[in-house]
């Protein structure tokens, strides 16, 4: 099919009790009226859709064109099924609820009405003091989680690591976490909205003890922050922010024009941080607000990126070698 070019996303927003104003002020997304806490930048799940908001496919939701160019727009990487990556803001205005995500492995064993969750966390802004769970303290056991579940001091058992704007954290399923107060992020995900619930801080939502004993890895576990691995570009720099099995994260700040090659084995997301860029595929191209994020189709051979100042973006997609080879 002919035709491809840059999909500007229309996000699907999601009010949340301990999302607040950031992604309505700092990047414009919908004001529903409530605290936001979400906002599905690509989005494939049945519980919220991503549109087009440009060209000829604009108000067309993303599954409907996955079904209708396949390979071609996911890759062809891409095993069948929904779109392969999800990809959302989300804007911590009150600490979120002490959750785990299982894996491919256990659903299959254990959880066959949901799917996996590996995520990661590009941190967009973080307040005076933020910082997130990510795993538990040396020693810790389930026994003695379960213990600090009922006298509310399962904070003495967790890992809370500061974060600032810029750090990148891997959160592979079976690790215990939670974003904190103050922290916005840009998060890069399989397509699951899968969560295990320990601790809500008296909400009234439902919490999923048994399941969480099933999935958390207590032991052996990654450390919070990556590090990227930084090379020059003629056109400023490049960095790779995580690399697992599930997907591929890159992160590029750009002064001039950079163009390359789309790897047909994956479409690629290009999230614009705090600049607008021009985003060309074929003869046709769109401008990416600062927040805003853009589907690069598989099929669509070659892209070019061109920043209107100095502008920072984040690629993501499916593993299978460097997303960015510009040449």
């Amino acid at each position: 099919m002919a035709g491809y070019y840059p999909l500007l996303c229309d996000p699907h927003p999601e009010g949340r009790i301990w999302g607040g104003r950031q992604l309505v002020e700092r990047y414009g997304k919908r004001d529903l009226g409530q605290p936001l806490g979400e906002s599905w930048e690509v989005a494939d799940l049945a519980g919220g859709q991503s549109r087009i908001a440009n060209g000829p496919l604009a108000g067309q939701t993303l599954g409907a064109v996955l079904a209708a160019w396949g390979p071609a727009l996911a890759g062809t990487a891409w095993a069948g099924g929904p779109f392969p990556l999800l990809v959302k803001l989300l804007d911590a205005a009150q600490d979120l609820s002490v959750q785990v995500h299982p894996s491919d492995a256990d659903c299959a064993a254990h959880f066959p009405a949901h799917q996996g969750k590996d995520e990661s966390w590009v941190v967009l802004a973080a307040g005076p003091g933020a910082g997130v769970i990510h795993g538990v303290l040396p020693g810790t056991t389930w026994a003695t989680l379960a213990t600090s579940l009922q006298t509310d001091r399962v904070f003495d058992h967790l890992r809370r690591v500061p974060v600032q704007a810029g750090e990148v954290l891997r959160v592979a399923p079976g690790t215990i976490h939670a974003l904190l107060a103050g922290v916005v992020v840009l998060e890069v995900q399989q397509p699951s909205d899968s969560t295990f619930r320990l601790y809500d801080y008296g909400r009234g939502r439902p919490l999923h003890l048994a399941e969480a004993a099933m999935v958390c890895r207590l032991a052996d576990q990654d450390p919070p922050l990556t590090v990227p691995q930084r090379t020059t570009l003629d056109a400023g720099w490049h960095e790779t922010l995580v690399d697992v099995p599930a997907y591929r994260i890159e992160r590029l700040a750009l002064d001039r024009p950079l163009s390359w090659r789309i790897d047909p084995r994956s479409a690629q997301i290009v999230t614009a941080l705090d600049a607008p860029v021009r985003v060309e595929l074929g003869d046709q191209a769109t401008l990416v607000a600062a927040g805003q994020t853009v589907l690069l189709p598989a099929a669509g051979e070659r892209v070019a990126v061109t920043p209107s100042r100095p502008a920072t973006i984040v690629v993501a997609g499916l593993r299978g070698g460097r997303l960015v080879e510009a040449n």
